[in-house]
């Protein structure tokens, strides 16, 4: 009798541990067929509405749905996502494409896979106080930039208009508070649609205070948020990849229809500014990914026209020392599978 309690003791054991042992891995499967795919993106800074369509595919389960677990890095001033994949650290990152170009001359064995952001978001601003009205009223004026790989497109837009850069205005570095501008430390300083341009009218300047210069509007743009690999990790990847692209383009499509919501839960996740700010990134980000008159279908699409102009200011201002292949620089393959394109 004794032994018969105990054997049925032991099935009942063993049967709740199935049971567990089934509960545990539903729920890291994507429909009950499997263990997650781990990915790790890293970002280029800090968490923000900049790279909210990453975060709307997480907290939508967008990811989960393709059947991947991702872990999304914070970037920061000290973090260069082109190193994190190259040392594989991340699989997938995000950078500017100006950057990733410089990194590409070096050797490292990085390809770009999608184009995010299909316009600069760089503007140089000023007061109009300043009567900078103009490229050229920028002669003998004060020019704050943050350096760091963000001067090129300046560089740009001063040689295309006659002014040499240590001649003709004073370059100074550029914090991340634009306190130099409001204060009158500098004539004009550098900023990104979404996020210093806003600075600016949250602390009492209004949209009729300020001339702004928009380098796509002169013609000096360079491509900027994207994202890339390692061709290594890609070569033996290639189904994660597709997958993550499927999510992701979902995520930023479902974030650049609603970017008061994407804003907020942004916000959510790391509350390092005010809602309103991620709110207002949210949707100047929004017009960056998907712009007018822009097919959302095409979200991460690579222009080749905006690619080849960014590898040609890039050389003509100090960035790249040799001109750049860019059909090498891209592998649109994934992309193309993830949207059916």
């Amino acid at each position: 009798m004794l032994k018969k309690k105990r054997k049925s003791l032991a099935i009942l054991a063993a049967a709740l541990a199935a049971v567990m042992v089934a509960g545990l891995f539903s729920g890291c499967s994507s429909s009950g067929s499997g263990k997650l795919t781990k990915v790790t993106l890293q970002l280029k800074w800090l968490p923000q509405s900049q790279f909210m369509g990453y975060y709307v595919a997480q907290e939508k389960g967008y990811y989960k749905d393709q059947g991947l677990d991702v872990t999304i890095l914070p970037g920061g001033s000290d973090i260069i996502p082109e190193q994190q994949v190259n040392n594989g650290v991340a699989n997938i990152g995000v950078t500017w494409t100006s950057s990733l170009l410089k990194y590409q001359e070096k050797g490292w064995a990085l390809t770009e896979i999608a184009q995010v952001f299909q316009k600069s978001a760089m503007l140089l601003v000023s007061k109009k106080s300043s009567n900078i009205n103009s490229v050229a009223d920028l002669k003998g004026k004060k020019v704050a930039s943050w350096f760091g790989g963000n001067e090129y497109e300046l560089y740009a837009l001063l040689g295309k208009n006659g002014l040499n850069k240590d001649k003709d205005v004073s370059l100074v570095q550029q914090d991340f508070t634009m306190n130099q501008l409001i204060s009158g430390q500098v004539d004009a300083a550098q900023a990104m649609t979404y996020n210093e341009y806003g600075l600016l009218l949250e602390n009492g300047l209004k949209a009729s205070d300020l001339n702004v210069i928009d380098m796509n509007d002169a013609g000096v743009a360079m491509l900027e948020d994207n994202l890339f690999v390692n061709k290594t990790w890609a070569s033996q990847n290639k189904d994660a990849i597709v997958k993550f692209l499927k999510a992701s383009i979902k995520g930023w499509q479902t974030a650049c229809a609603d970017p008061d919501a994407a804003g907020t839960y942004v916000y959510q996740k790391n509350k390092s500014v005010s809602l309103e700010h991620q709110k207002f990134m949210a949707e100047q980000v929004a017009k960056l990914v998907i712009p007018s008159g822009f097919d959302k279908s095409n979200v991460g699409s690579i222009d080749m026209t905006s690619l080849q102009q960014t590898a040609d200011l890039g050389l003509k201002y100090g960035l790249l020392t040799k001109a750049a292949d860019v059909s090498k620089a891209i592998d649109t393959s994934y992309w193309k599978e993830a949207t059916g394109k």
